[in-house]
C-alpha cells in the first residue's frame, strides 16, 4: 500500500515513465515491422520478375547465372531462393532444407520456421517459372541466416527508438531527483543558517508549500526554528529581568548602607536592608521554583491527592493574609453540590499554583472585596475559578500574565517578583493541566471589567497509576 504524497509522485513518475517508453516502444517497433514486411515483400516480387527475366532471355543458362548472382548478393536479411527444375534438382546443385524438401513432397503442415516473412505467410504459393518449351522452375526462399547475437541482435532497430527510450528515461529521472533533492537541499541550507544564530532561518516558500511529507518537514522545521527563536528570546528577556530584579534592591540596599555612614538611623536602614534581602530571597526561590517547572526537568511526583483539601488549606491561607488589608477570601457555592475532586500529582506543586493565583488576586481585588473560589467537574477533570474584583487586565495581555517577570501596565505591586503565575502556569503543564484567565464583564454594556477569572483545571485522577502512592490529604 503506498502511503504519502511523495511516495505516490515517485510511483506514479516511474510508472508513467515506463508506461510511456513500452508504448512508445511498441508503436515503432510495429511500425518497423511493418516496413520491413512491405519491404520484404517487395524485394521478394522484384527477385521473381528478376528471375522471369532471366529465364525468358537467357533459358536455364540465364537462370543459372541469375541464381548464382542472387546468391552471391551480400546482406543477411535480403530474400534468396532456390532454383528447382521438373526433376526436383536445384540448377546450382544447393542441398535442399528439410523443411522445403518435405514441402515439395506436400508432405509439411506446421509453420515454418526461420523462412522469410513472405514465405511464412503464403507457404503454397511458390513462384512457378515457365518457359514456352514447357519447362518448369520454382523458386524456393531459402530461410534467413542465424543471427550473430542471438535474440540480443535486433534486425533493422531504429536509432530513434533507442533514442527516444532514453530521452524520455532521462527526463522523467531528472524530473523526480530534482524533485526530491531540491527540498533536501533547501531544508540543508535553513537548517545550516539556524545552527550558525540565524534564528529567522526559514524553509524557501517553493518548500514549504508543497503537499507531501516534505512540505510537512519543511513545515515541522519551520515551527521548530520559530519555537527555538522565542525560546531564546524569552531566555534572554529573562535574563534582563533578573539582572534588572536583582539590582534594584541591591541599590536600595547600597543606598542604605551609604546613609547610614553619613549618620542616618542605623535601626531603619538596618530594616530597609532587611527588607531587600527578604525581596532577593523570594526572587532566588521563585527562580528556581521556575527552573525546577522548565520544560525538560525531571517530572513532578505523582500520588494521588485530594484537591479538595488542598484548595481549603490555600484559602486559610489566603483568609490570614487578607484580613489585615481589609479584603475577604472566601467559598463560592459549587453547581454540582460539593462532587468529590481528586487528582494526581505532586501536593507541593499542586499548592504553589493554587496559592500563587489566589495570592495574586488578593493583590489586585479592591479593598473591601473579596477574592472567590470555586471547584467544580468540568470538560472530564477538575476546575478552580479563583476570580478577584480588581481592574481587570487588557484583553492582548490575558495570555501574557503567564510570563516570567510581566507586569501589567498601572498594576505594578512593589513587593511582587511577576514570576508567581509563570511558576502556576508551569506546574498545571507539567500536571497535564492548563491555566487561562478572562475579564468579567462590567455591570453595564461597554463598562470596564469588574475582576479578573483565572482557571486551573487537571485531568482526573480517580485512579492511581502505576507508582501512586495512597490519597493525600494534606493540611
Amino acid at each position: 500500500m503506498i502511503r504519502g504524497r511523495l511516495a505516490l509522485r515517485i510511483f506514479s513518475a516511474i510508472f508513467a515513465t515506463l508506461t510511456l517508453v513500452a508504448v512508445g516502444a511498441i508503436a515503432l517497433a510495429s511500425w518497423r515491422i511493418d516496413v520491413q514486411h512491405a519491404q520484404a515483400a517487395a524485394a521478394a516480387r522484384d527477385a521473381v520478375q528478376a528471375a522471369a527475366i532471366a529465364l525468358a532471355d537467357g533459358g536455364r543458362e540465364g537462370l543459372i547465372a541469375w541464381a548464382r548472382k542472387q546468391d552471391a548478393m551480400p546482406g543477411d536479411r535480403k530474400p534468396r531462393f532456390l532454383v528447382v527444375d521438373e526433376w526436383g534438382e536445384e540448377l546450382l546443385g544447393r542441398p535442399l532444407p528439410p523443411a522445403l524438401q518435405a514441402l515439395l513432397e506436400g508432405a509439411r503442415t506446421e509453420p515454418l520456421e526461420g523462412f522469410p516473412e513472405v514465405m511464412e505467410r503464403v507457404q503454397q504459393r511458390m513462384p512457378v517459372l515457365a518457359t514456352d518449351d514447357g519447362q518448369r522452375f520454382r523458386l524456393l526462399p531459402l530461410p534467413t541466416r542465424p543471427r550473430r547475437l542471438g535474440p540480443f541482435d535486433l534486425p533493422g532497430l531504429p536509432v530513434s527508438l533507442l533514442l527516444m527510450a532514453l530521452g524520455v528515461t532521462a527526463l522523467a529521472s531528472f524530473w523526480l531527483a530534482r524533485s526530491i533533492t531540491r527540498p533536501v537541499l533547501d531544508l540543508q541550507g535553513a537548517t545550516e543558517s539556524l545552527a550558525a544564530g540565524r534564528l529567522e532561518a526559514r524553509v524557501p516558500a517553493r518548500t514549504a508549500s508543497r503537499r507531501d511529507e516534505l512540505g510537512r518537514l519543511a513545515g515541522a522545521f519551520d515551527s521548530m526554528a520559530a519555537r527555538i527563536g522565542a525560546l531564546l528570546r524569552s531566555r534572554e528577556q529573562l535574563l534582563r529581568d533578573v539582572s534588572h530584579e536583582i539590582r534594584s534592591p541591591l541599590a536600595r540596599m547600597r543606598l542604605a548602607t551609604g546613609l547610614a555612614a553619613q549618620g542616618a538611623d542605623p535601626a531603619t536602614q538596618l530594616a530597609r536592608i532587611d527588607a531587600e534581602i527578604g525581596r532577593l530571597d523570594g526572587l532566588v526561590s521563585d527562580l528556581l521554583d521556575l527552573s525546577r517547572l522548565a520544560p525538560g526537568a525531571p517530572p513532578p511526583a505523582r500520588e494521588r491527592l485530594d484537591l479538595q483539601a488542598l484548595v481549603d488549606r490555600s484559602l486559610t491561607d489566603a483568609r490570614f493574609e487578607a484580613e489585615p488589608q481589609g479584603k475577604r477570601a472566601e467559598w463560592a457555592a459549587p453547581p454540582d453540590g460539593g462532587a468529590e475532586h481528586r487528582i494526581t500529582g505532586d501536593a507541593h506543586w499542586v499548592s504553589s499554583a493554587i496559592e500563587n493565583v489566589v495570592r495574586n488576586a488578593l493583590r489586585h481585588t479592591a479593598a473591601g472585596s473579596a477574592v472567590t473560589l470555586q471547584l467544580t467537574a468540568e470538560d472530564g477533570g477538575h476546575a478552580l475559578r479563583v476570580r478577584d474584583a480588581g481592574p481587570g487586565v487588557p484583553q492582548d495581555e490575558l495570555q501574557r500574565i503567564f510570563e516570567p517577570f510581566h507586569r501589567v501596565a498601572g498594576q505594578g505591586i512593589p513587593d511582587g517578583t511577576g514570576l508567581g503565575l509563570a511558576i502556576a502556569a508551569r506546574a498545571m503543564a507539567a500536571h497535564g493541566g492548563s491555566i487561562e484567565a478572562r475579564n468579567l464583564p462590567g455591570a453595564a454594556p461597554g463598562a470596564a471589567p469588574s475582576g479578573l477569572e483565572v482557571r486551573l483545571w487537571w485531568p482526573a485522577g480517580d485512579r492511581p497509576t502505576a507508582g501512586d502512592g495512597p490519597a493525600v490529604s494534606p493540611g
